[in-house]
């Protein structure tokens, strides 16, 4: 192929691509939650899974990948539960080995060899396979021939993996208490906001903290863009839910619009996810917590998203 410059137009057709790739699942998303949450068992945990899923399905389809007709599968909600599936399962394969890692480091004469045999035998305790099979089973309805292939093994081991699983299934996802750091953050935070005093709502960020808005995407800090357009007139309620620290925002009418989930390191905000677009996990938070709640859908309406489109430029510089 010649060579070329990635422009930031590929950018903008890039951009544009994802928002019409979530218009077509969309109809799926519900369900692709649900099944995320439990598989996750914790709020925070399923709304990461399902940005992770989204973005991985994106990519494997426009890379190119399960396009055979012998690896395609009967829907789009399929694909997706497959790409959920699949990325859960390495999550909790890499978690466990790490915390066997650690426990086998801890004794320096232990040689490795003699330890395999546990270590394998531990994982194969703990299946991931066998909870996302009988989830997928019993809550979806999926065939056992789909299900093997989403999980990535035989039927006859799907057979065995649903009849240990039910086993299992009431084992509660362990929550930690929150962290006091995120806790007394979020709280000035939200009185920063009751305050309308968005210079204090800046000065809790660290220059280079992470910002994420589900759906839509992020960067590094803010340059004033996010706190004029997400809490200007706003007001704020520090509330706590599955060990992690938050901020509900409101609008002028009293109804919250808005949760915010903040994480913070040596006195500043680090890390900011901002659920406004996940309707799934607001809906979720606003029932836990006995908020009345409006959502706003998955992304911006079309008008603004024309603008945004227009807007974006490469991640990296092209000269």
């Amino acid at each position: 192929m010649p060579n070329r410059t990635f422009a930031d137009s590929d950018a903008r057709t890039a951009r544009e691509q994802w928002f019409r790739y979530f218009d077509i699942v969309e109809p799926i998303r519900g369900e692709l939650h649900r099944y995320c949450r439990s598989l996750t068992r914790t709020i925070w945990d399923a709304e990461d899974l399902v940005q992770d899923t989204l973005l991985r399905g994106f990519a494997m389809t426009a890379r190119g990948d399960l396009h055979g007709e012998q690896s395609q599968v009967r829907s789009a909600k399929a694909y997706l539960f497959r790409v959920a599936s699949n990325q859960w399962i390495d999550r909790q394969r890499k978690a466990s080995r790490e915390v066997l890692s650690a426990a086998v480091e801890v004794s320096t004469e232990i040689e490795i060899d003699d330890v395999k045999p546990a270590i394998e035998r531990a994982l194969q305790l703990a299946s991931p396979q066998e909870f996302a099979a009988l989830i997928l089973k019993e809550g979806y309805d999926f065939t056992l021939e789909e299900i093997a292939d989403f999980v990535g093994t035989s039927v006859g081991t799907i057979k065995s993996a649903l009849s240990r699983g039910r086993t299992k299934m009431a084992t509660a996802a362990q929550v930690l208490p929150v962290d006091e750091e995120n806790r007394q953050l979020a709280r000035q935070f939200a009185d920063a906001i009751n305050r309308q005093d968005l210079e204090g709502v800046m000065q809790l960020m660290a220059d280079a903290m992470s910002l994420f808005v589900c759906n839509v995407g992020g960067g590094r800090g803010d340059d004033g863009t996010w706190t004029e357009k997400s809490v200007r007139l706003a007001t704020a309620k520090y509330a706590e839910l599955q060990g992690e620290a938050l901020v509900v925002l409101f609008d002028s009418t009293g109804v919250a619009n808005d949760v915010v989930r903040i994480e913070a390191s040596n006195g500043e905000v680090v890390r900011l996810t901002d659920y406004c677009y996940a309707p799934e996990t607001l809906e979720y938070v606003a029932q836990e917590l006995s908020l009345e709640i409006k959502t706003k859908g998955y992304h911006q309406p079309e008008n603004i998203l024309v603008e945004m489109i227009a807007g974006p430029s490469l991640p990296w510089r092209s000269d």
